[in-house]
């Protein structure tokens, strides 16, 4: 945080409503609170530059928030008093929008955009030119290093259904894009109009890895872009970003046009990562030394005293005092301390169950390493004392104590209730001998290298679908030069996921670590396609949870189908029915091998006639041999550069 680099805050809140009128706007205090203190001191010093953005959320829903003034310094938190107006009188919630505007309702975010970090227009198109800028192919670029664009000629209403409970969800921030998402019906628009008093909402492609967008609302002669004028890096991924623009004057706007500014997002150096590598290792070699403490000098069942659980049912055959040799130690923030709490440890390592662990913890006591990763009633036991531990993350060794490698659907669960509470969780592999932490993308949980994570939460990452069953040379070279060419056209980081056995998955794999691409793998529990580790990420899952592991490609941005046999026809149709649903956003669906799969397109395109598919299905599904025709379909679909 320097006055160099592009900041935000976190999500303000509405501090205080005062309706002035039926007709009128509704005044508003709007407050901001700082992350830590340093924070504050950097808010006040800089109040002068901060500007506001509304959350797009409540931009989608037709309601814009005006500040007025400059931000001010009340005791711990910033404040802004602000208008609130419904821009489109058309909006399902016309009558009754004053009334979902309530004390602490989230309402975006304070920033500052110091022209240190906007990039000039040589820049600007030095990125695009390096594929690390994505940019919609109606830019035009002014010599003061400002984007022109158009949007999509399309607009998008709400359901006329929508009902209160729903705008009260979104309002107060318990529903968002995603619902709003499925919630929106989207209309062909050529030429795109907005009628006088009236607003629209539209869309443009955008991917941003590494840059913030902010958006200049207009002097009102093209309309008025609403105050959710920034746009995130890793966030702003896709053909689907919402723009919202209304038109207060007397005559219609025909294709609205939108000019943004390009800020460089503050870097995280080289150093940065070495640190997390550093602290990776420590906290490997600590978790190592622990176990082989552990399996040495294993603890006595009951050694101390019974343990005593606060929660005496046993679920499935589970309960909280199954022996889990368990150690509760103070590791430090980066691991350094935990050589010296084996040391101390005795004749014996640790204790046999969790419960034990927990009632013995040292006052300073930050991780608890885990035979086993804990199971419900542990879990119970766990929460149940967390307000009395300092418990900053969980080490665990073996996913489960019946199936091994492979983690339940509801030890999936558990991992997210973990995450939610912020508590960091890292599996020891004892095969990879390494330790890999949980982290999200997309609302998915995978393990990986902690330094990894920005480049992970960056890639653009591609789900190859196909059999484990090997492939013909021909096919292995067709595929290879796929990888290339794709490589190629996404930029320096992509990433390829696919279902972590050999045949196509494996060699996209190989093909992808040659690029310096990531990889990764939802591994399943399957007697005839054994794991093939040694991908950068990957979660494990039973046998029983086949359907649920599908739901974890969905961190995929584009899907590539490869021949395969009826599990790769299953994983068709789902991803078919994810498009036709909007749980995926229209983007281009490959099918790798025109001749291989051409009753499926006949198939498909009888569906569509026969009225069982929608039409606009076709028009984003490619059936073909040729990478280079991949890369123009790519293109040609998502609108970009």
């Amino acid at each position: 945080m320097t006055p160099d680099e592009f900041w935000t805050s976190q999500d303000g809140q509405i501090l205080s409503v005062r309706p002035q009128g039926d007709n009128e706007p509704v005044a508003l205090t709007l407050a901001f609170w700082p992350r830590h203190p340093s924070e504050l001191e950097f808010m006040t010093a800089h109040l002068a530059d901060l500007k506001f953005t509304e959350r797009s959320t409540l931009a989608r829903i037709g309601i814009d928030m005006l500040t007025q003034g400059e931000p001010s310094l009340d005791g711990n938190r910033i404040v802004i008093e602000a208008e609130a107006f419904l821009y489109d009188p058309s909006f399902p919630h016309a009558d009754y929008w004053r009334k979902l505007l309530r004390l602490g309702s989230p309402v975006g975010r304070l920033f500052r955009a110091p022209a240190t970090a906007k990039l000039t227009t040589e820049e600007i198109w030095e990125q695009v030119r390096a594929n690390t800028l994505k940019l919609p192919n109606t830019i035009s670029i002014d010599r003061e290093g400002r984007v022109f664009l158009t949007p999509h000629h399309v607009r998008y209403t709400l359901k006329p259904d929508l009902d209160r409970p729903a705008f009260e969800r979104l309002v107060a921030g318990h529903a968002g894009r995603t619902f709003l998402d499925k919630v929106q019906v989207r209309h062909a628009a050529s030429p795109l109009t907005i009628p006088p008093r009236s607003g629209v909402l539209t869309s443009c492609s955008m991917y941003l890895k590494e840059h913030y967008v902010v958006l200049n609302q207009g002097a009102g002669n093209f309309g008025i872009h609403t105050s959710a004028v920034l746009l995130d890096p890793i966030k702003t991924f896709g053909t689907n970003i919402m723009l919202e623009i209304y038109n207060q004057g007397d005559q219609p706007v025909v294709n609205p046009m939108v000019s943004v500014e390009i800020f460089r997002a503050p870097e995280i150096d080289g150093t940065h990562r070495k640190a997390l590598t550093e602290k990776r290792a420590r906290l490997s070699k600590g978790a190592r030394d622990v176990y082989e403490c552990l399996d040495a000098r294993p603890p006595q069942p009951n050694g101390n005293h019974a343990p005593k659980p606060r929660l005496r049912v046993t679920v499935k055959g589970q309960h909280a005092t199954m022996a889990n040799a368990s150690h509760f130690v103070h590791a430090g923030p980066n691991g350094a301390s935990l050589s010296k709490a084996i040391a101390a440890a005795g004749d014996s390592c640790g204790h046999a169950t969790l419960i034990q662990a927990l009632e013995h913890a040292p006052a300073n006591a930050d991780t608890l390493i885990t035979s086993y990763f804990p199971n419900l009633l542990e879990q119970v036991e766990l929460l149940a004392r967390l307000p009395e531990l300092k418990l900053r993350r969980i080490v665990f060794r073996h996913a489960s104590r019946t199936h091994g490698f492979f983690l339940s659907h509801n030890a999936h669960g558990r991992l997210d209730t973990l995450d939610a509470l912020g508590i960091d969780v890292y599996w020891y592999e004892p095969r990879l001998g390494d330790l890999y932490q949980h982290t999200y993308k997309k609302n998915h949980g995978f393990f990986l290298k902690e330094e990894l994570g920005r480049r992970f939460q960056e890639s653009t990452i591609l789900a190859f679908y196909g059999s484990a069953v090997g492939l013909s040379d021909e096919q292995s070279a067709r595929i290879t030069r796929l990888i290339d060419t794709l490589t190629g056209y996404m930029g320096p980081n992509v990433g390829v996921i696919t279902g972590g056995g050999g045949g196509v998955m494996g060699l996209a794999c190989e093909q992808a670590r040659s690029k310096g691409a990531l990889t990764g793998a939802c591994f399943l529990e399957l007697e005839a396609q054994p794991p093939e580790l040694g991908v950068d990420f990957f979660n494990t899952f039973q046998e029983s949870s086949r359907h649920f592991r599908q739901k974890w490609f969905e961190v995929a941005d584009f899907c590539i189908f490869n021949v395969g046999g009826v599990g790769t026809l299953e994983e068709i149709g789902i991803e078919l029915c994810n498009l036709k649903l909007g749980i995926r956003p229209r983007v281009p669906f490959v099918f790798f091998d025109a001749r291989y799969f051409r009753d499926l397109r006949k198939q498909l395109t009888a569906m569509i006639r026969a009225g069982r598919a929608p039409a606009w299905m076709q028009e984003y599904i490619l059936f073909t041999d040729d990478p280079d025709e991949v890369v123009a379909f790519y293109r040609e679909k998502l609108q970009v550069l």
